[in-house]
């Protein structure tokens, strides 16, 4: 009964494999098609599973027809599916003709016996028998492999050629067509050659290959985000299990041959499974590194640490050049005011109050852009945050007056109430980058003219800060992504800032929560706790 349990694991794991490419297809077509390829197989091992243990012929046979209901369309869907990933287009009236051909063995399989005229007792359990038909079915599935490796060859060439990037995806997929092509060496015990059947160890190959083309080179351009932490589990986990079954059936072939049935020997038994499984798992581990991430622990987790910091300084540096093209009419005040008394100087000189009144403006409007140079260079000094008592809605204030010419030129109409001026532990050169990434994120969004209304109060010991637009809205789907690195819907976006501002919340222990409506805007909170956990807050509104 080892045969049918295989068969019908390697089904099941088909079957959850096109589900998967299936919830990622978006549109795309070759992975429609490809996730319909699997859950053929799917239908192809689990039924033929069901059979080979099957109390009966006709019970069997039922069964049989199920299975290769998936068996037919398995060659047409990888013509089809092979079409979209070259390209090419004159395959299109094969696999056209070749569904045309399937729907008619269809019906023979279900309505008549000429397909599987009858059910024949392996060592592995029930199989059909061929007929010639089959024997036309196999002629087929020999043009689909043959016509559809030559084409991936001659693309594997010219793409390596040229030194595509493509190469390596078609690589893989003639590496699993080939791996699955073997598959078709089970039609031998239909035919009466006594050979053992490997289709499901030819689908687990072709899966693995094709596995390792998604998570390395994004082969049908899915991007998967490796959670290692998860990766490690599953394969220990496999690996456990094989180990496991691997040392109690030693065991028992041990026991057969010696004949013991002491406690003491199945105590050594479960000592040699824990002291071989942990080396084992080391070199899983080790294996994972190298394959999947390109380097150990330690190099990956100090890589991580280099990006995350470069990271943060591209967008903080981001942010200053938008703070200073908002300083730029801050610094044109008391520039106009130092020329216009430097111009009356030469002829008032001699004026003792025009001398004073000069030296006290002039100190004042110096002292004025020296005030908001030192902001500037502070808010764009990178290094690690140097916590210290902040007013969030003081933040808020300066940030909004430095955004005060796009506010005028986007037309966007601004309602602040600070109903909490509590303090809080934070850095405020990185708070300022949250606010000033969150508050231009927001007038982008805004399609002229518009509203936005920037809120802070206190409750149960934090402050909470809110940021409500009337801008185009995030939709649902996209609402648990908006703080992965790279994720964006705006053009010409990094998708980098949202993650740092996620990441700046954290490390000041607050949270950021999202609530968006597509069309009609979106409101973002931020909850700090209080300075000192202390209430600190003064009832005030600043409208």
């Amino acid at each position: 009964m080892l045969h049918p349990i295989l068969s019908g694991v390697s089904g099941c794991l088909a079957l959850l494999y096109g589900l998967a490419v299936l919830s990622q297809s978006r549109g795309s077509m070759e992975r429609k098609i490809f996730a319909a390829f699997c859950i053929s197989v799917f239908v192809w091992l689990f039924g033929y599973a069901l059979m080979e243990s099957a109390e009966n012929a006709d019970m069997a046979l039922r069964f049989a027809r199920i299975g290769h209901a998936g068996v037919i369309f398995i060659p047409t869907l990888w013509m089809h599916f092979t079409r979209y990933v070259l390209r090419a287009r004159r395959l299109v009236p094969l696999y056209r003709i070749y569904y045309l051909i399937d729907l008619v063995f269809l019906s023979l399989l279900f309505r008549t016996n000429v397909f599987i005229p009858g059910m024949i007792r392996h060592s592995w359990g029930y199989y059909p028998i061929g007929s010639p038909i089959m024997l036309a079915e196999v002629l087929l599935l020999a043009i689909v492999v043959v016509s559809c490796w030559g084409l991936f060859i001659v693309e594997c060439r010219k793409a390596r050629q040229e030194g595509s990037k493509e190469y390596s995806k078609l690589k893989y997929c003639c590496i699993s067509l080939t791996a699955f092509s073997f598959g078709a060496l089970d039609y031998l015990p239909k035919f009466g050659i006594q050979f053992y059947p490997i289709g499901f160890l030819s689908s687990a190959i072709f899966l693995s290959v094709v596995t390792y083309a998604i998570l390395v080179h994004r082969l049908m351009n899915i991007r998967v985000v490796i959670r290692r932490g998860l990766v490690y589990s599953v394969l220990v986990a496999i690996t456990a299990s094989v180990y496991f079954a691997f040392i109690l059936v030693a065991e028992r072939l041990l026991q057969g041959v010696v004949g013991y049935r002491s406690l003491v020997g199945s105590v050594l038994a479960g000592f040699a499974i824990a002291l071989g499984f942990n080396p084992l798992k080391d070199l899983v581990q080790r294996f994972i590194d190298q394959m999947f991430f390109h380097g150990s622990q330690e190099a990956l987790a100090e890589e991580n640490g280099r990006l995350r910091h470069e990271l943060t300084r591209t967008e903080r540096l981001k942010a200053v050049a938008t703070l200073a093209a908002g300083m730029a009419h801050e610094i044109k005040n008391p520039l106009a005011a130092i020329k216009t008394f430097a111009e009356y100087m030469p002829d008032k000189f001699a004026d003792p109050a025009y001398r004073e009144k000069y030296s006290k403006i002039m100190g004042q409007e110096v002292e004025k852009m020296n005030a908001l140079v030192h902001r500037l260079l502070e808010f764009a000094r990178p290094g690690a945050p140097r916590l210290q008592r902040v007013e969030p809605a003081a933040l808020l204030k300066e940030t909004l007056e430095f955004l005060q010419g796009t506010l005028v030129e986007k037309q966007v109409q601004v309602d602040l109430a600070l109903t909490s001026h509590a303090a809080v532990q934070g850095d405020p050169g990185q708070l300022k980058q949250v606010f000033l990434n969150l508050l231009l994120n927001s007038i982008d969004a805004i399609d002229p003219p518009g509203q936005l209304m920037v809120s802070t109060y206190q409750e149960n010991g934090h402050v909470r800060v809110t940021i409500t637009d009337t801008g185009c809205g995030i939709a649902k789907a996209d609402l648990p992504r908006i703080f992965d690195p790279f994720f964006t819907r705006k053009t010409g976006g990094t998708g980098l800032g949202l993650s740092v501002v996620h990441s700046i919340v954290q490390e000041h222990k607050g949270r950021i929560d999202v609530d968006s409506v597509l069309g009609k805007g979106t409101t973002i909170q931020i909850s700090l706790p209080t300075y000192g956990g202390s209430n600190g807050a003064t009832a005030h509104s600043d409208r």
